[in-house]
């Protein structure tokens, strides 16, 4: 297939959608014209859950670490890599202004803790390297936690779907390939043929144990996409640079080396998957024009039926959420509480040490117990804050395949009407919900002592009292604590109240938008008959052919 003929049908599928109103496909239209434009460049999007190990294996493949790793997720962007004469950050913000800054400045634009919430409002992130010259016609996209259930995390990453040229789908051994996995895997195989199932930190089991987790991936991948995928091991262990040299042999040899090809043939299996939702909904709307009134008239009927019965949906829901909120507060403050022994016992060894260099009157004592306890606490804080992410992923797990259920439910019945009325199979748009995600703690420290004990300081005769203020303070730990881990608590529990609503919203909106979709492609289209014979033939199949290699 060349080029002119790939430009030359997706203009003709652009132009269709365009006609009918088909604005699901907008994003993949949109993906499709931007590989027409870049000429052969391959983007090989690295897709996983957060702390899947993606951006360390894109470290490794760099030879330096250029892009950051730690505890916190990253922000809702999208680092993309590409070679370049030298190494170079360019930053791109939403009101079009752009910068070139150091490589070294990466983490001021795209780490959680920098750019909380992007609130520098970055649009895109490119660095280039001298180091990914061997990987020349290749643009590497370092993605946030895609497969997370928080949309802080992966919103950005889903965006870039339609987009994904190679994928590199990590997956840590430690974490067997689970439904999200598939799911994703399902989802990247819309768009590229290209793929490759990455089993990341392979050092963390026997060699045994990882021969057969890659034979138990393989066969669920196979079994979920009706054909073979490829599976590598990886780890950034020293000992495992065998794994780490198979990978880039086939980046190299059947990406790199055959990036032009590998262009081509990716863009004809998304023009492929494009045509294929395209038929779909032109089919339904013909199908529709070519029934009968009374055809026509139980669809309708059907139609205002689910419209009208969508309050009693958002009554259930209301009740579904509520529930799940309840239960999602007890279990972080049950979580968070928990910890409070471990770590008052903690705090108590290192306040004990550091108490040893303190002097001065009671004021100065105050004061330096205060700062030591807020800084101590801000960090400990920061430190257990990620393990609520746990908790609240099965609450939020459960809202959003509750609500999931409840919107395939919905759509079975559309699905169902069509079914009876018009005689055709109709799946229809797949709702997946999406989470937002939790701010960072905020710990504050109130007053340990009061004002008149404060004001008082010159008259105690610390050499005689110091020791009684000392086990005072050491005293306080527990309870400043329990006070910080329930204010923790309480802060996971809001956002997941939040994110609750969020979902809610989310799921009523995908109704009414699909119901509004199928009414105006079922109702009425009688006056677009020959319009939609005329489309449907002009979508010829496009010749399947595989990727090289």
């Amino acid at each position: 297939m060349t080029p002119v003929r790939s430009e030359t049908h997706l203009g003709a599928l652009a132009d269709l959608c365009a006609a009918f109103g088909i604005t699901t496909l907008d994003p993949q239209l949109r993906a499709c014209e931007a590989m027409t434009r870049d000429a052969g460049v391959v983007d090989v999007v690295v897709l996983g859950a957060f702390k899947a190990g993606k951006s360390s294996f894109l470290n490794s493949l760099l030879g330096a670490d250029l892009l950051p790793t730690g505890v916190l997720p990253l922000t809702a962007l999208v680092t993309r890599l590409a070679y370049g004469p030298e190494d170079r950050l360019e930053v791109t913000f939403l009101d079009g202004e752009r910068r070139s800054l150091p490589v070294s400045a990466l983490p001021e634009y795209v780490t959680e803790s920098a750019n909380p919430e992007n609130g520098k409002q970055v649009a895109t992130v490119e660095l280039t390297a001298t180091a990914l010259a061997p990987f020349h016609g290749l643009r590497f996209v370092d993605t946030p936690g895609l497969g997370s259930v928080f949309q802080h995390n992966t919103q950005a990453a889903l965006d870039w779907l339609p987009r994904v040229g190679g994928a590199l789908l990590a997956i840590p051994v430690n974490q067997p390939f689970s439904e999200q996995d598939l799911a994703l895997l399902k989802d990247v195989a819309r768009h590229t043929p290209e793929i490759v199932l990455l089993v990341t930190k392979a050092d963390l089991v026997t060699a045994g144990q990882l021969e057969q987790i890659l034979d138990f991936t393989q066969h669920q991948a196979a079994q979920a996409l009706g054909r073979p995928v490829r599976v590598l091991p990886y780890s950034t262990h020293p000992d495992l640079g065998h794994l780490r040299e198979a990978v880039r042999r086939h980046l190299l040899d059947r990406v790199a080396g055959q990036h032009e090809e590998l262009a081509r043939a990716i863009l004809a299996h998304k023009l492929r998957a494009i045509q294929g939702a395209c038929r779909e909904y032109l089919t339904l709307a013909l199908r529709a024009a070519e029934a009968s009134a009374d055809a026509r008239g139980a669809l309708r009927a059907a139609l205002i039926q689910e419209r009208g019965a969508l309050d009693a949906v958002r009554g259930e829901v209301g009740v579904l959420i509520r529930d799940l909120q309840t239960r999602a507060r007890s279990r972080t403050a049950d979580h968070f509480l928990a910890l409070r022994p471990g770590l008052a016992r903690a705090l108590r060894e290192h306040l004990q040490r550091d108490m040893k260099g303190w002097t001065g009157h009671l004021g100065h004592r105050r004061e330096r117990f205060e700062h030591w306890l807020e800084a101590a606490l801000r960090e400990t804080m920061a430190e257990v804050s990620p393990s609520g992410r746990e908790v609240m992923e099965v609450c939020l797990l459960e809202a959003q395949a509750s609500l999931q259920r409840l919107v395939r439910a919905f759509q079975d019945r559309l699905a169902e009407a069509i079914r009876r009325a018009l005689g055709l199979t109709f799946e229809g748009a797949r709702f997946q919900a999406e989470i937002a995600a939790p701010r960072e703690p905020d710990v504050r420290i109130g007053r340990v002592f009061d004002t008149q004990v404060d004001l008082l300081w010159f008259l105690l005769p610390m050499g005689l009292l110091g020791p009684l203020f000392e086990r005072h303070f050491l005293k306080l730990l527990p309870w400043e604590v329990e006070k910080s881990l329930s204010r923790l608590a309480n802060q996971w529990a809001e956002v997941g109240q939040a994110s609750l609503q969020n979902l809610v919203v989310q799921a009523l909106d995908f109704m009414r938008q699909e119901l509004a979709t199928l009414e105006s492609l079922t109702l009425g289209a009688e006056d677009r008959r020959a319009a939609l014979r005329d489309a449907l033939a002009r979508l010829r199949p496009l010749p399947s052919a595989p990727p090289p290699g």
